[in-house]
């Protein structure tokens, strides 16, 4: 239950991090929230999330970083957070992070270029300059070992990149090698 509120959760506009501990029977949920965004309302969301999803009570703690520590700054990377199945596996959700922003952006489960697509518009959700296209994700002979190939194609130069990555699942891969293309330029 507490997978399904924090994929829900995760999802709520502003949100960039929760966080879930047990104190005496209570379910305390931690809410970082980014600058512009209105805490009461944030609250009010996840209040009613947390009533559908949990059967213990719950105490919700929204955060808001200071001023000075909500940039990023440009020499932070980018990191993959997390792949995973959503929607009863109809779905598979890509989240990255940059410092404390978060971004999170879905795919169509069993496409591994759509995988790759919402690499890149998570990317441009964390305010980095990506103009690639995903031209294909290949998969690598069996013989050259595990792996998927990443080709992506800058809109402006026409440039191509390619990247190449395992994971625990060919989502997870090829969101690994999309960003092993662009590790140099995000």
């Amino acid at each position: 239950m507490k997978d399904a509120l924090e994929l829900e959760l995760r999802q709520l506009t502003g949100v960039w991090f929760v966080s879930f501990s047990d104190q005496d029977g209570l379910t305390v949920i931690e809410i970082v929230v980014g600058p512009g965004t209105d805490p009461a309302r944030v609250r009010e969301e996840a209040t009613r999330c947390a009533v559908t999803h949990l059967e213990e009570p719950a105490e919700i703690r929204i955060l808001v970083p200071p001023r000075e520590q909500t940039l990023p700054s440009r020499r932070e990377r980018v990191k993959l957070v997390l792949v995973l199945p959503s929607d009863g596996g109809a779905a598979i959700e890509v989240q990255l992070s940059r410092g404390f922003q978060r971004c999170s952006t879905r795919a169509v489960a069993g496409d591994t270029a759509a995988v790759g697509r919402a690499v890149v518009e998570a990317l441009r959700g964390l305010g980095a300059n990506a103009p690639f296209d995903v031209v294909g994700i290949h998969a690598l002979p069996s013989d050259w070992g595990a792996g998927l190939l990443a080709v992506l194609k800058d809109t402006t130069t026409g440039e191509l990149r390619r990247g190449v990555a395992t994971g625990r699942a060919p989502a997870d891969a090829a969101a690994r090698a999309v960003l092993a293309a662009l590790n140099r330029s995000v």
